[in-house]
């Protein structure tokens, strides 16, 4: 018992059992859906991994819009280090338009807000740090995207 204790102490230490397992990433309450209100929905390749240089991913960044009111949102949502509070972020810029970005210390996930984009062109981003800042995991799309509203 005393070399279970161990090895999992120095896991632990080592930052090796602070990244959640599979499963409890996907039951994670947090939906792009949920993080950005009624009547969002997720766009045609609004979707990208939140990954580290070395290819491990901290979380997900969604592209969502509301056809109704003209607007756009994003949401980075992580899974590794739930509930812990990193540098967690999310961005948005509309061709001619607005910009919005959103960028603190967060357990779960960060959101953009509504931004006017109806017909527009969208790059998006989302990104996460582990908790010493060291090491960070990044998503989204650098060149305009999602043109026709």
């Amino acid at each position: 018992m005393l070399t279970r204790t161990v090895i999992a102490a120095g896991l632990v230490a080592a930052g090796i059992a602070a990244t959640p397992s599979a499963a409890s990433a996907a039951t994670a309450p947090e939906t792009p859906e949920r993080v950005c209100g009624a009547g969002y929905h997720r766009v045609q390749d609004g979707h990208r991994a939140m990954r580290t240089r070395d290819g491990k991913v901290f979380g997900h960044v969604y592209l969502m819009y509301n056809k109704s009111a003209g607007k756009n949102c994003v949401a980075a949502i992580k899974t590794a280090f739930r509930g812990t509070r990193t540098v967690t972020g999310a961005s948005i810029e509309v061709r001619g338009g607005g910009r919005s970005e959103d960028v603190q210390r967060y357990r779960f996930y960060a959101e953009t807000g509504h931004i006017d984009g109806s017909w527009k062109c969208v790059k998006y981003a989302g990104w996460t740090r582990t908790p010493d800042n060291r090491v960070e995991a990044w998503g989204g799309r650098g060149s305009w995207g999602n043109c026709r509203g």
